[in-house]
């Protein structure tokens, strides 16, 4: 069972790291193409476009593949917006095309620009958390987000310790003051539970510490090597309706 629930987990992070990536692109949609003697209209609409991102087009034939095409006008280039209805005009007559019997496909892709990466500290940050738990995540990350549910998390659990061990003292201090081994009884079982409590939140408060120290120094490390190293990333382009991951290096 912990097996599956492992696996469950990894692959739930995994889709949901697809998931954010995918909406992070410009996604291109619902093509549509209408003719004229001499024009081909192509309708699309897009999302998750900026204004440095290029719309292009593309002509695909089944036999003589990609078509050089020139008179292109309309929604293409960049400065557009993401929005329905978006219309591309090809005059195909003026490049010195015909519109037969062979069967063409238009492809409206997306030329990403580059968008500005952030990243954190290096694995020193680490020692900041030691510090204050959940100071070095943030710095490796330069975000705040959730982080500080960590210093709660860590503080909270301090505190609960503290608590519980000041009660298994006070608990046990009233079995040493009691004659009778029979009335003292009860105070030391209390003062067992009690000391059970506070130990448990030390060590969960410790494990809150190591996890964020570790990580803090794991992501550091990761940090100092995209600064070192090329800076590589995946992303998803369109063409027609079809997702294509592209690979992009950096130097």
């Amino acid at each position: 069972m912990n097996t599956f629930l492992l696996k469950s987990l990894l692959t739930g992070l995994f889709l949901v790291g697809c998931l954010s990536l995918s909406l992070a692109q410009p996604v291109v949609s619902n093509i549509r193409t209408d003719y004229t003697a001499d024009r081909m209209k192509i309708t699309y609409d897009v999302q998750k476009l900026t204004e440095q991102d290029s719309v292009y087009l593309q002509i695909a034939s089944r036999t003589k593949g990609l078509l050089k095409i020139r008179t292109v006008t309309g929604d293409v280039g960049r400065n557009l917006s993401s929005g329905t209805n978006k219309v591309i005009y090809w005059d195909f007559a003026l490049d010195g095309f015909t519109m037969g019997d062979e069967a063409i496909q238009p492809i409206v892709g997306v030329k990403e620009a580059p968008r500005k990466q952030t990243i954190g500290r290096g694995p020193l940050s680490a020692l900041a958390s030691i510090a204050v738990p959940g100071l070095g995540n943030m710095l490796v990350h330069r975000k705040v987000g959730y982080r500080p549910l960590i210093t709660v998390a860590y503080g909270g659990l301090l505190v609960y310790g503290f608590l519980e061990r000041q009660k298994a003292n006070e608990q046990y201090d009233r079995y040493m003051s009691e004659p009778y081994e029979r009335d003292a009884t009860p105070y030391y079982d209390a003062a067992n539970q009690h000391r059970k409590r506070y130990m448990n939140a030390f060590r969960g408060a410790g494990l809150i510490l190591a996890a964020d120290v570790i990580y803090s120094v794991i992501k550091g490390v990761q940090n100092d090597r995209l600064r070192r190293t090329a800076s590589q990333r995946i992303t998803v382009q369109y063409f027609g309706n079809t997702p294509i991951l592209a690979y992009h290096l950096t130097f």
